[in-house]
């Protein structure tokens, strides 16, 4: 099998060498936490636990976008779940509902400032819809479903969508150009994630913040509930960060650290925050 790193136009499952170091762990032992064809593996030099044989980008468009798949994967987790697990599930639910925080838009009113923000892996387009009015949302999106109900939100707020891969998309866009930047569950989709922040960091203007939601490989959650664990998702899950090595490649790629505290990757919490900003 061919080895890439850069899965643009392939057509088909890549050998990938480790997004973070750049090592082969070809013949190093599967993860337990491999399934069916989709190998994860554990990278014998920096540790981070990625997925080896991810499909190509068209693939993930036609074949495992979220919106076609998300309803078998919420059934099949229902089923592993155990009683236990549900109930702090409701438990949790009920707490955002009481206390009604929406974390990321908090951090976007503490950090960013006016002017236009990017969000990579955008979606349908529900957190530029929920962005203040001073912002002028834009964003990127590989499903067509999705990126055209994106595009609606932004266009109408003076931004656009550009439908494709991060990697294209990134280059869409000019140098300098965005006050703040959003990566919430997109990182762990990402299969060239160095390439894309250094991508990040050139549109982005001196001293904007970049914020990053991932699922925390490193949570005490993952370690109890095994392969149960709500942040497997084959395959469309390609990177299974820790704190240790986002950390790493946040500042291998040219960013500082703004905000990464023990709050922000609780133990028991299945996803983990950083706030880093390109250097003034």
């Amino acid at each position: 099998m061919e080895k890439q790193t850069d899965p643009v136009n392939t057509g088909k499952e890549i050998h990938r060498l480790c997004p973070l170091c750049g090592a082969d762990n070809a013949k190093e032992k599967p993860s337990v936490y491999s399934k069916d064809q989709w190998i994860i593996k554990k990278c014998a030099r920096c540790g981070l636990v990625y997925l080896e044989n991810p499909a190509s980008y068209e693939e993930l468009e036609e074949i495992y976008a979220w919106e076609k798949t998300s309803l078998q994967v919420t059934e099949e987790k229902k089923k592993k779940e155990s009683a236990l697990r549900r109930g702090v599930r409701v438990i949790e639910r009920y707490k955002d509902r009481l206390v009604r925080r929406d974390k990321l838009i908090d951090l976007a009113e503490k950090y960013f400032p006016a002017g236009p923000v990017i969000d990579v892996g955008c979606g349908g387009g529900e957190v530029l819809d929920r962005l203040d009015k001073r912002y002028i949302p834009s964003g990127i999106e590989v499903s067509k479903q999705l990126s055209r109900r994106a595009q609606k939100i932004a266009e109408s707020r003076g931004g656009r969508v550009f439908c494709g891969n991060a990697l294209l998309g990134l280059d869409s866009f000019e140098k300098d150009f965005f006050t703040a930047a959003i990566m919430s569950a997109y990182f762990e989709h990402e299969t060239a994630p160095r390439e894309v922040l250094q991508k990040i960091i050139r549109i982005l203007r001196p001293g904007a913040p970049l914020v990053i939601k991932v699922p925390n490989y490193g949570c005490l959650n993952r370690i109890v509930m095994g392969q149960k664990w709500c942040g497997f998702r084959y395959p469309d899950h390609v990177n299974y960060w820790t704190p240790k090595t986002l950390n790493k490649i946040i500042k291998e790629t040219g960013f500082e650290i703004v905000r990464f505290n023990f709050g922000d990757r609780f133990p028991t919490s299945d996803n983990m925050w950083l706030i880093a900003r390109k250097p003034a």
